[in-house]
């Protein structure tokens, strides 16, 4: 989902993303060509705040989608390519005075190396990250994610995240709903666990990976309640908001669902409702006719 951005704008549209997703904030970037960051930086005048979801650019060397982290990959070389993507995009979001970057972490896999490997590789890619973002006065928010098996329950990120000031943690409310799938462990109590340490959150809805695969990230909607498995929105928002008042909060979505502009902007118009001024939300949904 973009706000305000026709794809036939961006000369590297074809092979990038190109996405300014919709914040409370204003917007956050992902996916853009070097080419594109002159007219983005002017997109981005325009608006009252903008935070970064990394790459940004997306190098043209890149070992693989912009999506994937490498941190903790097998591979050195992808390692070091994650690395320098990250350090440049941090240094690029401070120049262009963003509130804070969004950053991938865990990857795909780790396969055929020891937990304890994968153990000093996330230590190793932290302690580089926080010297970044201290250094750029840049906060870092780690996004859960449960893909990688050697780096997935939210116990580990958590652990990581405390022991780096600059580092915290992007709650994806889909992300999470497909974690708590894959590692059949309660959606509610990672929520929990996460919440004191998050910073930001990206809003969609799912009812499971068979959704995803079929609809990839479903716009958030007053007619998609938990009532018919779907994410229930306002319960996350309330217990996110309850530690943290000013957390950004990011529309991340597709239209596979439903590509109706004024029907995604229901959804994000009723968000809207929820947060209060004193960051507290109003539960519910509405009433069935």
């Amino acid at each position: 989902m973009t706000a305000d951005s026709a794809p036939g704008e961006w000369q590297q549209a074809d092979t990038h993303e190109c996405a300014l997703n919709p914040a409370l904030h204003g917007w956050e970037t992902f996916d853009f060509a070097p080419v594109d960051l002159p007219l983005l930086r002017a997109r981005l005048q325009g608006v009252p705040a903008f935070s970064v979801h990394a790459p940004l650019p997306t190098p043209p060397d890149y070992p693989g989608s912009p999506v994937t982290s490498y941190l903790l990959d097998p591979d050195p070389a992808k390692r070091v390519a994650s690395l320098s993507m990250l350090r440049q995009t941090i240094e690029l979001a401070a120049a262009w005075h963003a509130r804070y970057v969004v950053v991938h972490f865990g990857g795909l896999h780790s396969n055929g190396l020891s937990p304890q490997e994968v153990s000093t590789l996330a230590e190793e890619a932290a302690r580089k990250l926080n010297g970044w973002a201290e250094a750029c006065r840049m906060p870092v928010h780690i996004e859960y994610a449960a893909y990688n098996r050697s780096f997935a329950s939210p116990e580990e990120l958590v652990a990581l995240v405390r022991r780096y000031p600059y580092l915290h943690i992007c709650l994806d409310v889909g992300h999470l709903r497909v974690g708590a799938e894959i590692l059949g462990m309660d959606e509610w109590r990672a929520a929990r666990l996460l919440a004191p340490h998050t910073r930001s959150m990206h809003l969609w809805t799912t009812r499971g990976q068979e959704d995803v695969s079929r609809y990839h990230h479903v716009p958030v909607h007053p007619s998609l309640g938990p009532g018919d498995g779907w994410i229930d929105i306002p319960g996350m928002l309330e217990l996110v908001l309850a530690h943290q008042p000013e957390c950004g909060i990011v529309f991340e979505a597709h239209g596979l669902y439903n590509s109706d502009p004024e029907w995604q902007q229901v959804g994000m118009d009723w968000v809207r409702t929820l947060v209060q001024a004193d960051g507290t939300t109003a539960r519910g949904y509405p009433e069935a006719p």
